[in-house]
C-alpha cells in the first residue's frame, strides 16, 4: 500500500501505519540550571533540562536523532573548559548504554556538545549534519573538538532551497526514501539547525531540538536576552522556526512536539502501536 503523501504546504502531517514505525525518546543525561536563564517569564528555581536521544525503530532501521552526553561526559573528558565551568552536568545513561547494537544512522539537530557528546562511543555510525552547521562547526572548538570529527562519519546534507524537496513549508530530506522520516530546515539556533519528522505508528512525532528548549518556548515564552544573545546563532532566524513550531503545534493536535529539554519528558516517552 502506498504512503499518503507529505503536503508540501503548510498542513498537518498524516500518520503511516504500514510499515511500521516505533518512536522513543530517552534520557542521557541532565543540565542542571535556573528558570531564570531558560525562559523569559518570571519564573525562578532550579530546573534539570533533559538531555534527549529519540529512537526510531522500523522493521529493518534504527535511527537516532541526536545523541546527548556520552561516556566520555561521565568520565568527565568531554565537553571541556568553560562549558563544565557554566554547566552542572549530570550522566546517568549514555545512549550507547541503552541500545542492544549501534544505530544505522544519527540525525543531528544541530552540533552543540548535548547533543554530540555520545557519538565517542559509536564509532563508524554515519551522522547526518547540515552543510550550513558542517561549515560553521567542522572546526576545532570547544563543543566540537578535533576528535569529535574524526570519531565517526560525517555526512553534510544539503538543506537549502533549491537542493531539497519542500514539506511542510521547510527545505527537506527523505531520510529513508519512503515519506516515512524527513530531515528538515529550522535554522536559528544554529546556523542549520534541523529538525525531525517521523510519521509513526501512532501519529506523527516532530523532534526541533533546541529551536524550543522547553515546552514553555512552545507555549509562548522566549530564552531570556542575555541566553538568546550568547547562544542562539541568529535570533530572528530563531524566532521564525519557533513561530513555525508553534503553528504546527497549536493546528495540528495529533502532532506530538519534542522540544529539545523539555524537563517532563525525563522519564521517557514512546509510541504505542495500533490496534
Amino acid at each position: 500500500m502506498p504512503l499518503p503523501p507529505l503536503p508540501v504546504d503548510l498542513a498537518c502531517p498524516p500518520p503511516t501505519a504500514d510499515p511500521a514505525v516505533h518512536v522513543e525518546v530517552v534520557t542521557t543525561a541532565y543540565v542542571h540550571d535556573d528558570w531564570k536563564r531558560v525562559v523569559d517569564d518570571g519564573t525562578t528555581g532550579p530546573v534539570a533540562m533533559a538531555v534527549m536521544v529519540g529512537i526510531v525503530r522500523t522493521p529493518d532501521t534504527t535511527l537516532l536523532i541526536d545523541a546527548g552526553l556520552g561516556r566520555s561526559s561521565a568520565a568527565g573528558e568531554y565537553p571541556g573548559f568553560p562549558i563544565t565551568a557554566l554547566s552542572e552536568l549530570e550522566v546517568v545513561a549514555p545512549i550507547a548504554d541503552q541500545l542492544d547494537a549501534p544505530p544505522d544512522l544519527v540525525l543531528l539537530t544541530h552540533p552543540h556538545y548535548d547533543h554530540v557528546g555520545g557519538l565517542f562511543d559509536l564509532p563508524d555510525v554515519p551522522v547526518w549534519i547540515t552543510e550550513a552547521d558542517w561549515r560553521a562547526y567542522g572546526k576545532t572548538t570547544v563543543g566540537f573538538p578535533k576528535r569529535l570529527k574524526r570519531a565517526v562519519d560525517w555526512r553534510p546534507v544539503a538543506l537549502r532551497a533549491g537542493q531539497a524537496s519542500q514539506v511542510l513549508g521547510r527545505p527537506a530530506v527523505d531520510v529513508l526514501g519512503d515519506g516515512r522520516i524527513w530531515y528538515l530546515s529550522l535554522p536559528g539556533h544554529t546556523p542549520g539547525a534541523a529538525a525531525v519528522l517521523v510519521r509513526a505508528e501512532d501519529g506523527p512525532w516532530l523532534f526541533i531540538g533546541d529551536t524550543a528548549w522547553v515546552d514553555k518556548h512552545l507555549e509562548g515564552a522566549r530564552r531570556p536576552w542575555l541566553t538568546r544573545t550568547l547562544l542562539d546563532a541568529d535570533v530572528h532566524e530563531v524566532a521564525e522556526s519557533l513561530e513555525w513550531a508553534r503553528w504546527l503545534k497549536a493546528e495540528c493536535p495529533d502532532l506530538r512536539v519534542i522540544a529539545g529539554h523539555e524537563p517532563t519528558l525525563a522519564g521517557g516517552l514512546a509510541s504505542s502501536p495500533q490496534e
